[in-house]
């Protein structure tokens, strides 16, 4: 058995990517991975516990892969390698989610789904010992406390750099629509925030966070990266936090935008609903390149419908036109679902994609939240409930 030095040093090391050449790395047509921030809780208390080393040491000496740390020791985060479609992913997750839970329930923990904390207190967190995370707390200061926030990404393969631009540029329309199904953070340090995600607006903290921005081509994006790292602003585009981005290094899109929805099975929907966007995304660019450099009034328009899904969730009224009255967005959430099912249906990931279906009977993790707390006024059945992540596979 290592040491716990030892466990701990390889626990905290991170991939030195700060001298990573910015040329696309292809990856397999629409691979997908994604990666889950799961809330390590106290088992007694229900609070948020600093237990990442121990559960990373642990994980270490039972040769659990894809488990890593995050920049707070109350975040545990799972991720899958490359995968073909939604269904490998399902594979590939559900043991080692089972294992995972099976030891933090061993060393006294619990995990939870969950975009914020309910009740946690931000300046009770400690930061995970990694010298990249003790940096970033440093440069942030007092921000960094305030960003105990838990998020789903998934990771679609690109073939080229100038496609997975064109793709981004087609896509950030419909980031508010993720963040909508995926809202399930309206409670922070006690507090009902009003907000379906107040991980969406408390994340906006961070330095360079937000919508991406906006870039015609891949050379674009090469400019500003190139640029940012002479500012000494960024050490690599792992420093970039947008709520989606290219990763280059890898060879996919990375979508940020989602909070950690309330089960494993909406995490799995989400992932072919985002799927399914890519590949029909891809398609028409491949039939239109002209379209690759985008639109940039989707840029605008999407950062206010991002502040009214953050604030509303799936009853948001969403402005697709200007100058046309807006419209319910899970009313367009709907057609868009209907519109990709033939996609979902040829990828393999029908089951999942359809099982968002019908949406005027899906309750979103914040409305979820909202109604046991209404029913029981105790923060405890809140996170019970946010405990139970995994039923719906077991």
């Amino acid at each position: 058995m290592s040491s716990p030095a030892a466990a701990l040093e390889r626990i905290a090391a991170q991939p030195d990517d700060s001298r990573e050449e910015l040329v696309f790395q292809p990856s397999p047509e629409t691979s997908v991975g994604i990666e889950l921030e799961l809330q390590i809780l106290d088992r007694e208390t229900g609070d948020l516990a600093a237990g990442a080393v121990r559960l990373l040491q642990v994980c270490a000496e039972e040769k659990i892969e894809g488990v890593t740390a995050e920049f707070f020791q109350s975040t545990i985060e799972i991720k899958t390698g490359v995968c073909r479609d939604v269904g490998e992913v399902r594979e590939t997750l559900v043991p080692k989610l089972r294992r995972l839970r099976n030891l933090a329930t061993s060393l006294g923990y619990d995990l939870a789904f969950g975009g914020t904390h309910p009740f946690s207190r931000a300046s009770a967190s400690a930061v995970f010992p990694s010298p990249r995370y003790q940096r970033i707390q440093t440069e942030m200061a007092w921000l960094a406390q305030h960003g105990v926030v838990f998020g789903l990404h998934v990771h679609v393969g690109m073939p080229d750099g100038d496609l997975a631009i064109g793709v981004i540029n087609t896509l950030v329309q419909y980031l508010p629509h993720l963040l909508a199904l995926s809202a399930n953070s309206p409670f922070y340090q006690g507090v009902d925030t009003g907000l379906a995600s107040a991980r969406a607006m408390l994340f906006r903290l961070t330095p360079h966070a937000e919508l991406p921005h906006y870039f015609p081509n891949w050379n674009g994006f090469r400019h500003y990266v190139e640029v940012m790292r002479a500012c000494r602003a960024i050490a690599s585009t792992k420093d970039i936090y947008w709520d989606i981005r290219p990763r280059p290094r890898i060879g996919t899109i990375e979508f940020r935008v989602c909070d950690m929805p309330a089960t494993l099975a909406d995490a799995l929907g989400l992932a072919a609903l985002i799927r399914s966007l890519v590949i029909a995304s891809q398609r028409l660019l491949e039939e239109r390149p002209r379209l690759q450099r985008g639109d940039l009034r989707r840029y605008w328009i999407a950062l206010e419908n991002k502040w009214l899904a953050s604030r509303y969730g799936l009853e948001a009224q969403c402005i697709r036109t200007p100058g046309r009255p807006p419209q319910p967005l899970a009313r367009d959430l709907v057609h868009l679902i209907e519109r990709l099912l033939p996609v979902a249906r040829e990828s393999g990931d029908y089951p999942f994609l359809a099982a968002l279906s019908p949406l005027d009977g899906f309750e979103s993790g914040a409305d979820r939240q909202r109604r046991v707390y209404r029913e029981t006024g105790d923060w405890k059945a809140v996170i019970d409930g946010m405990k139970r992540w995994l039923e719906e596979e077991e």
